[in-house]
């Protein structure tokens, strides 16, 4: 590696690249930052929104901006008046502060970064992902990437939202919620039930009202300033700019997605899976398709009442994954009171839910009580006994013939597990 020589003090400038679009340029020394964003091609010429901030005293300023205006870049005439504009706002004369100089460097550093585009790497040398994924009771959230979570309208996917976001939280992450649907106060509400009345300073909230393709850029600016980790968006369909059923709606969604921190969003079932029979399952949100082809993974959230009306369980069955082992099904039980409790259940003995399991999953809840036969393991899980038997030759791993384990001489299912505890004890 070729050692470079450091720039003198008086003279350091430093070009980077913003997380999500655009640039900056930094006089150190001078204590002047200029950034770049919204850059756009127009007949050949690079525009973009150029804000030149500096804290000098007595310069006149809102905050810290002496401007902040949509420039053409790529005009002499458009850069010389900017510096000009700069040179009087902060008072300063040609020989006390070179601005035209300082506004030329940034822009011709914009142009050259723009011609020569994001560098090409050798893929071996890509960074590797310390956190492939969020777990989140057994959930596992992608942390490098969009999520979604699909469900009806009253299917709890707002508060397994506050759930993940919240969890992450408390472990350190810096969490946004982005909310298209509801109120501050009945989030922060439904916070202090699930986590306490504790101030959760990693869990922050912006009440959102444009759709995201327009407040993406001031998401992504506090994202930025305050190195946020994980979003959520609540919901698909109102942080949408266009119909739902049109391609571009989901892409220029996903695009919107893509500038900013991973995140799981929320989104509704689409009207073939809300008939009252519960038998149209949905595969992915309401719309396009691409708001499920263009996320890494999604979930369809299933309710189902308990015995009380306090008493809630959810199953998130995984309908979309790009990457990793195939992963199982995963049950919540919401107890409600003045405080939430949540707990993993294990779905297979969950009644409504644990029909939509494998029938292996399904089949190994049943054998942790013993072996049955073939017949008795078909009756109880209302299923064919070739449909068992099959299944059976399908996972070795998983599954044994026991015989002679009574007097009737009748072939039994077990579970290879059980099987090697039981000879260790023996």
């Amino acid at each position: 590696m070729t050692a470079t020589n450091p720039q003198p003090i008086g003279s350091r400038t430093d070009f980077q690249r913003l997380p999500g679009g655009g640039y900056v340029y930094v006089l150190v020394d001078d204590a002047v930052r200029i950034e770049l964003r919204y850059l756009r091609r127009e007949s050949r010429q690079l525009h973009a929104e150029v804000d030149v901030q500096c804290a000098w005293a007595g310069a006149q300023r809102h905050k810290n901006s002496l401007s902040c205006a949509d420039l053409n870049l790529s005009s002499q005439a458009a850069r010389r008046s900017l510096a000009k504009y700069c040179a009087e706002r902060a008072k300063t004369k040609p020989d006390d502060f070179d601005w035209p100089g300082a506004i030329d460097a940034a822009c011709l550093e914009c142009i050259q970064a723009e011609r020569t585009g994001a560098d090409v790497i050798i893929l071996d040398d890509a960074p590797t992902t310390a956190d492939r994924d969020h777990n989140v009771f057994g959930l596992l959230v992608p942390a490098d990437a969009a999520s979604i979570v699909i469900a009806h309208g009253d299917g709890l996917k707002s508060l397994i939202l506050m759930l993940v976001l919240g969890t992450l939280a408390t472990l350190g992450k810096r969490t946004l919620y982005l909310d298209y649907e509801w109120s501050p106060a009945r989030h922060a509400s439904r916070k202090r039930r699930l986590f306490g009345a504790d101030r959760l300073e990693n869990l922050r909230y912006l009440r959102c009202h444009g759709p995201l393709t327009v407040e993406v850029e001031t998401i992504r600016r506090y994202c930025d300033a305050h190195r946020i980790d994980f979003l959520g968006v609540d919901s698909v369909g109102l942080a949408c700019d266009g119909k739902l059923g049109d391609d571009d709606t989901a892409i220029r969604l996903h695009r919107a997605l893509g500038t900013l921190p991973p995140s799981l969003s929320a989104a509704h079932v689409p009207k073939s899976s809300m008939g009252p029979d519960g038998k149209g399952d949905a595969i992915g949100p309401f719309g396009s398709v691409f708001f499920s082809n263009l996320c890494r993974k999604s979930w369809l959230v299933k309710k189902q009442p308990g015995p009380s009306d306090d008493l809630v369980t959810v199953g998130l069955f995984p309908q979309k994954q790009n990457d990793g082992d195939r992963q199982r099904p995963v049950g919540l039980e919401f107890t409600f009171g003045e405080a939430i409790r949540v707990k993993p259940v294990n779905l297979a003995g969950v009644v409504g839910l644990a029909e939509r399991l494998p029938l292996a999953a399904r089949m190994t809840h049943l054998l942790k009580t013993g072996p049955l036969t073939y017949a008795e393991l078909a009756e109880q899980l209302d299923a064919k006994v070739n449909t068992i038997i099959q299944a059976v030759m399908r996972s070795p791993q998983a599954f044994t013939k026991v015989n002679d384990v009574t007097s009737d001489n009748v072939t039994r299912i077990a579970l290879i597990d059980h099987q090697h505890a039981d000879k260790s004890t023996t």
